[in-house]
């Protein structure tokens, strides 16, 4: 009967810790997919849109297809996280380059932040 006890209470510890990290670890993510809209709102909108879409007058005064500034593109939804963050950091042709300009932490939350709009917008 005790060892039983015992079990049970060292599953409810486990289940118990296991419940604290998640609550910290979706703190955490909600804390940098905020940070990571603010940062894409402020640097980002300009040519790619609220919504990652684009924004076709900018597309016009860039001299590029509108379809290249569209995250939400199959092609852009498919790269890598670490593609999407080196284009980030590296640039892309025209798209500024933010190497030195924003943290790597900011970078990886301007990523986070453009995939959740890429999953929100996905067709089934």
């Amino acid at each position: 009967m005790k060892n039983h006890l015992r079990e049970q209470a060292g599953f409810a510890a486990i289940f118990f810790s296991l419940a604290l990290f998640l609550l910290a670890f979706s703190v955490a993510r909600s804390e940098d997919l905020a940070a990571g809209k603010k940062i894409f709102e402020g640097k980002c909108a300009q040519c790619h849109g609220k919504d990652a879409k684009g924004v076709v007058k900018m597309a016009k005064v860039l001299k590029v297809e509108p379809v290249l500034i569209d995250l939400t593109r199959d092609e852009a939804v498919k790269l890598s996280n670490a593609d999407k963050v080196k284009t980030v950091t590296e640039g892309n042709k025209k798209m500024t380059k933010y190497k030195g300009k924003l943290t790597d932490e900011q970078i990886g939350q301007v990523v986070q932040y453009l995939e959740s709009l890429q999953g929100a917008g996905k067709k089934n």
